[in-house]
């Protein structure tokens, strides 16, 4: 009876299977499969799809289908690419080729902007006063934040939610953007001053 696991023992590495010193000699030594496993590819989604969600929304102007179909895209891509080649530094290649799909999706159709009034959240305690003014509270502080953000630069918009939402380095953010460290540096310093200003005068 043959063994099931075979085609993967085979290839998964020299120490799967053994070869007499005639087979060693005329063929090189099997190398780690270039392909990501089920299981990688399931933890890596799971730690980044809602960070390139967030962020592809955002870039969108807040059209969700979009940013679905843009993050489904990447992960799409992920599973093409040669694993030894990005593993050291997936999370700025996820957000480098989420940005350049957007970047195409943006040429080719204009997203329409969700108003930040038109969503609404429900509340999971409409019978508590106090929880339902500490929510509206809470969206009211989101809102106004989001106002200050958005009176932003694109770049200094886009290089902040890198920043703060996908805790990225300067160096990966460098890595994603097109930009040197040091520009990453300057927009995100102009965007941080630029809001705690703009909260000072409100």
């Amino acid at each position: 009876m043959s063994d099931p696991s075979a085609a993967e023992m085979l290839a998964d590495g020299p120490d799967s299977v053994t070869n007499d010193d005639a087979d060693a000699e005329a063929q090189p030594p099997p190398q780690r499969s270039p392909c990501w496993s089920q299981d990688e590819l399931s933890q890596l989604i799971g730690r980044y799809e809602g960070q390139l969600l967030a962020y592809a929304r955002r870039m969108l102007g807040g059209d969700w289908q979009a940013a679905q179909d843009a993050v489904q895209e990447t992960f799409l891509r992920l599973c093409r690419e040669d694993r030894e080649k990005i593993a050291a530094r997936v999370q700025p290649w996820l957000f480098a080729v989420c940005r350049s799909r957007v970047i195409d999706m943006q040429r080719t159709k204009h997203a329409h902007p969700i108003d930040a009034a038109e969503i609404t959240v429900q509340d999971p305690h409409p019978d508590a006063p106090a929880a339902a003014l500490a929510a509206e509270q809470a969206d009211a502080t989101e809102s106004r934040l989001a106002v200050l953000v958005s009176r932003l630069s694109k770049r200094q918009q886009e290089v902040l939610r890198l920043r703060m939402q996908a805790g990225l380095s300067y160096r990966e953010i460098a890595e994603v953007t097109g930009l040197t460290v040091s520009n990453v540096g300057f927009h995100l310093h102009a965007a941080v001053r630029s809001l705690k200003d703009a909260v000072a005068t409100t």
